[in-house]
């Protein structure tokens, strides 16, 4: 097992879908756990993953096993429009928008996880590249849209392999 932190930088705007009234109102925000940090649900990476597995080709049972840590390290804005657009009548349309919680294109966000023996840091980065360039990660979304996607800039070891047998961390590094 390798625990690491990921980093990724988003290409498309990810938006948050939990609905909350703020001032009268709608605002479409981000979970966030007791102490008010965003969360993104190991759910919605699992999904993520078994979709890269599929393209890839690769570890279809294993990134079952991957345990995601919910909490995102990174600050949204909580101004974003999305524009709607809806019939008024027959003579034309009307748009609006929907006031959104949003990382916008361009942001860098840190998240983290546990990789199971037999998924290597590079097939990781493969898979999750996959995600980025092809289904994004937005807990709103719609697929014509494909909010979220990112790429990934980096993937770094956080606490060294544990080896799953006895829970002990054999890190690569030495005491001088």
């Amino acid at each position: 097992m390798q625990e690491v932190t990921i980093a990724i930088r988003f290409n498309r705007v990810c938006l948050g879908a939990a609905k909350k009234k703020k001032h009268g109102q709608t605002l479409f925000c981000f979970d966030r756990d007791p102490v008010g940090r965003v969360m993104f649900m190991p759910s919605s990476w699992l999904s993520c993953m078994r979709y890269a597995a599929k393209i890839a080709n690769l570890h279809h049972a294993l990134v079952k096993k991957i345990d995601w840590c919910p909490v995102v390290i990174g600050k949204p804005r909580n101004d974003w429009r999305r524009t709607i657009v809806t019939k008024q009548n027959t003579d034309g349309q009307k748009s609006h928008y929907a006031l959104h919680e949003a990382f916008k294109p361009g942001d860098v966000i840190s998240v983290s996880a546990v990789l199971p023996a037999g998924i290597s840091l590079e097939d990781f980065d493969r898979l999750l590249t996959l995600v980025g360039k092809y289904r994004g990660f937005s807990p709103f979304n719609n697929i014509q849209e494909k909010y979220g996607t990112f790429e990934v800039i980096s993937i770094e070891p956080t606490t060294g392999y544990i080896d799953p047998k006895n829970d002990n961390d054999v890190s690569t590094t030495s005491a001088d």
